[in-house]
């Protein structure tokens, strides 16, 4: 039976308003009228209450409100104004950001900074998570001036969850930089900050943890990195957080893997996968395949690792992610290289470069390059060769990193010393060797 749907109609929001935004939330949610109304009032009424005709009962508003997902409060305030609705905009985008769409976060929260009025909390809390939109988008000059906004205002807030948590994003913004040192001033001041506060939240503890154990493994110190990781897991006290324990396994398998404990790296790479795909995190899923694609290459499952870049590359392409692309676009390159396909492999390395022209993101250019200089060398091209690891060592000096250098600075010598130039192979060696105890010594 039915129950009256005009009975005790609801006050405040006019007739007119309030139908538009059940209209509106309804579209959004893909439903029918006849969906909404089931069998508790009819579709006509319902079609009637969205054209303003008719008010529904408190009792009908419930219901209604309950199929469209929305708190009652949204339907009956200003939505530009009501805190129900701002609070249902910040976690609608952090939800976003959650699943690897950081597009439709970043013009979400664009939309709500937009508003004549948000209460300073909720304006802080969304400068923060556009702050965090813009950092896995690439664009971190982007995020800097926006996080150094939320900062200010959080700090004069007092709200110390959110000033944490805003120290620790422009960590992560200067890791992404490439710089060390400022990375790790946010992180230290982000734990001292928690550790000085009554707070109790383990994941937040965690996840500050994993970031400055990022650090450590930048600078080469693996096994630093190795145990302050697994410091960050204890930290977690076995609470459930996907997204910040895929993090710390991923740390981890890089690490491992530069201790040359291959199997443990791998392990851990595939705990991570398993978890960003839960997540439905198409760029973290994209980099932990390029990982576990670059432990395959070392243990020699060359057809593997193929499969692991080539389907990350895939699933980047479905979602039109091009700052990662050229990543495994290389990987897929060099895999070729080491199946006896060099071939191929040139083929896949110049759809590479022509990706990276399209990334914002240094390190993807400069991965191309080194993977190149391997390729044209494959085919006894050694200038060509040589000009690619050139080019690599200088967007690696561009980017101030050290441990890139070192990297290319090895490759290269390893090529140097097969094409017969042993002089200039010793040259390079050391230079590897110079470079990752600076990279040790920051």
């Amino acid at each position: 039976m039915r129950a009256n749907p005009r009975k005790r109609s609801v006050p405040d929001a006019p007739a007119g308003e309030l139908g538009a935004r059940i209209r509106k939330a309804r579209h959004e949610r893909g439903l029918s009228l006849a969906a909404v109304a089931g069998d508790d009032f009819s579709r006509a009424f319902l079609s009637q209450v969205e054209l303003g005709r008719a008010r529904p009962s408190t009792r009908t508003l419930q219901i209604i409100a309950e199929r469209l997902q929305r708190p009652i409060e949204w339907f009956l305030e200003d939505p530009d104004t009501s805190r129900a609705a701002i609070e249902l905009s910040l976690t609608e985008a952090e939800m976003r950001l959650r699943r690897g769409n950081a597009v439709e976060a970043r013009s979400l929260l664009t939309e709500l900074l937009a508003r004549p009025y948000l209460p300073p909390e909720g304006r802080t809390r969304a400068h923060l998570l556009l702050g965090e939109a813009h950092l896995r988008l690439g664009n971190v000059q982007e995020a800097l001036p926006v996080l150094q906004k939320a900062i200010k205002a959080s700090e004069a807030g007092k709200w110390m969850p959110l000033t944490i948590e805003l120290y620790d994003r422009m960590g992560s913004a200067y890791y992404m930089l490439r710089r060390p040192p400022e990375a790790g001033r946010w992180f230290d001041k982000a734990l001292s900050a928690f550790e000085a506060s009554t707070l109790t939240e383990p994941i937040l503890k965690a996840r500050i943890l994993g970031h400055r154990a990022n650090l450590y493994y930048v600078a080469g110190q693996w096994q630093e990195a190795i145990a302050l990781y697994e410091t960050a897991i204890e930290a977690a006290e076995h609470v459930l957080d996907v997204q910040g324990l895929a993090g710390i396994y991923e740390g981890l398998a890089r690490s491992f893997r530069k201790t040359g404990e291959l199997d443990r790296a791998l392990t851990y790479a595939q705990r991570s996968l398993r978890l960003w795909e839960g997540a439905q995190d198409v760029r973290m899923t994209a980099q932990l395949r390029d990982a576990m694609g670059s432990i395959l290459l070392e243990q020699g499952q060359y057809q593997e690792a193929e499969r692991q870049y080539l389907e990350g590359a895939d699933r980047l392409r479905l979602v039109g992610d091009k700052e990662f692309l050229p990543h495994l676009l290389a990987g897929g390159a060099e895999a070729a290289l080491e199946l006896g396909n060099p071939e191929l492999a040139s083929d896949r390395v110049e759809t590479a470069r022509a990706a990276a022209g399209e990334s914002s993101d240094p390190v993807a250019r400069l991965e191309v390059e080194r993977v190149a200089g391997r390729v044209a060398h494959a085919l006894g091209r050694v200038t060509e060769s040589r000009d690619h690891f050139e080019q690599a060592l200088a967007i690696a000096a561009a980017a101030n990193s050290a441990v890139d250098q070192a990297n290319v600075a090895y490759d290269y010598a390893r090529t140097l010393e097969a094409q017969g130039d042993l002089g200039q192979a010793v040259l390079r060696y050391r230079e590897a060797y110079e470079l990752r105890r600076a990279a040790i010594a920051s």
